[in-house]
C-alpha cells in the first residue's frame, strides 16, 4: 500500500489538465494545447492562439494542456440550438509538434454569428548557442516550417466563411507577418472547396545563447458570414490530421549560415521533424515486456 501511495502522484502529475478553453497565455514556457468550442460568436477572428470571439454564455467549449512530450490531448465542443437552428461541433487534438483541427456548422442566419473552431499549439523554451562563442549575444535568424493539410469546404447555400489559420508566437506576443491564413465563403449557388496540402516557411530573430519561447498555434474555424436573413448555411474546415512540425531549415547570422546547437525545456530535438514517441504508460509496458523477456531467458 505504501508503494501504491509514493507512485500515485508521479502518475497523476502526468496526466493533462482539462478547462473549459484555453489561450496560449494559459501555457507557461513550455506546453501544448487543445480547445475546441462551438456556440454564437461576434462575427470577429482573434488571433490563433487567442481566446476565440464567444457571446458570454452562449458557447460550449472544452480544452486541455500538458508540458509532456509525446502525450496526445484530444478534446470536442458542440452546441445545439432548436430555434434559431443550429448545429455546430468541433474535434481536435495536440502534442508537442503535431495538432489536429476540424469545425463544422449548420445554422439559420438568423440566429446569429453561429460557429465552431478547433484552437491547437505548442510553445516551448529554445536557446540556440553558436559554434563560434563571439557570435554569443548577436542576433540570428531562425527558419523553420510546417507542413499543413486539410480541405475547407463551403456548402452554395446562405452566406458561410471555412477558415484556417497558423501563427507563430515569440516571447508571448503574436509575430507580425508570421502567419498562414486560408478563407473561403459558400453563398447562394456557389460552393467553396479548397485542398491544402503543403510546407508553410517562417523565421524568427532571436539572441544567440539567451533562452526565448517559441510557438506555433493554429485554428480552424468555420461559421456563418453573414447574420440577419432568414437562410441555412453550412460549412467544414477539416484539419483533423494536419499541422506537423517539419524542422529547423537553417539559423544564419547577417544573411550567412551559421553552426549552432539547439537546446530545449521540454527536451525536444527540434531541429528534426515531428514524429511520434510512444506514451509513457506504453514504454513502461514495452520496458516491463522486455525486462520479462530478458528474465525469462536468463532463468
Amino acid at each position: 500500500m505504501r508503494l501504491c501511495l509514493k507512485v500515485l502522484p508521479l502518475a497523476l502529475a502526468s496526466l493533462p489538465t482539462f478547462a473549459a478553453e484555453l489561450s496560449q497565455q494559459n501555457l507557461g514556457a513550455t506546453g501544448a494545447l487543445v480547445s475546441s468550442c462551438a456556440g454564437l460568436a461576434t462575427g470577429a477572428f482573434p488571433t490563433e492562439g487567442n481566446l476565440f470571439d464567444w457571446q458570454p454564455g452562449l458557447s460550449n467549449c472544452n480544452a486541455a494542456s500538458t508540458t509532456t512530450p509525446g502525450q496526445q490531448l484530444a478534446t470536442s465542443g458542440t452546441y445545439n440550438q432548436a430555434t434559431p437552428a443550429i448545429q455546430a461541433d468541433s474535434h481536435g487534438s495536440a502534442t508537442y509538434g503535431s495538432v489536429g483541427m476540424y469545425a463544422h456548422f449548420r445554422a439559420n442566419a438568423s440566429a446569429g454569428f453561429a460557429a465552431a473552431e478547433s484552437t491547437a499549439g505548442w510553445t516551448d523554451t529554445w536557446t540556440l548557442m553558436p559554434a563560434n562563442p563571439a557570435q554569443v549575444g548577436q542576433n540570428a535568424v531562425v527558419n523553420f516550417s510546417v507542413h499543413l493539410d486539410g480541405v475547407l469546404d463551403g456548402l452554395p447555400i446562405g452566406n458561410s466563411y471555412t477558415r484556417i489559420g497558423s501563427q507563430v508566437w515569440l516571447n508571448n506576443a503574436p509575430v507580425g507577418g508570421q502567419s498562414f491564413r486560408a478563407q473561403g465563403q459558400g453563398q447562394g449557388g456557389f460552393p467553396f472547396h479548397q485542398v491544402i496540402d503543403q510546407d508553410v516557411n517562417f523565421s524568427v530573430t532571436v539572441k544567440l545563447g539567451t533562452p526565448f519561447e517559441l510557438g506555433v498555434f493554429s485554428r480552424a474555424s468555420a461559421g456563418t458570414a453573414g447574420a440577419g436573413p432568414n437562410w441555412f448555411s453550412e460549412a467544414t474546415s477539416d484539419f483533423a490530421s494536419t499541422l506537423t512540425w517539419q524542422g529547423v531549415s537553417g539559423v544564419t547570422v547577417a544573411g550567412s549560415a551559421i553552426g549552432y546547437t539547439l537546446s530545449s525545456q521540454s527536451g525536444i530535438d527540434w531541429n528534426v521533424p515531428y514524429a511520434p514517441v510512444p506514451e509513457p504508460s506504453v514504454a513502461l509496458l514495452l520496458g516491463g515486456g522486455l525486462l520479462a523477456l530478458v528474465l525469462r531467458r536468463r532463468g
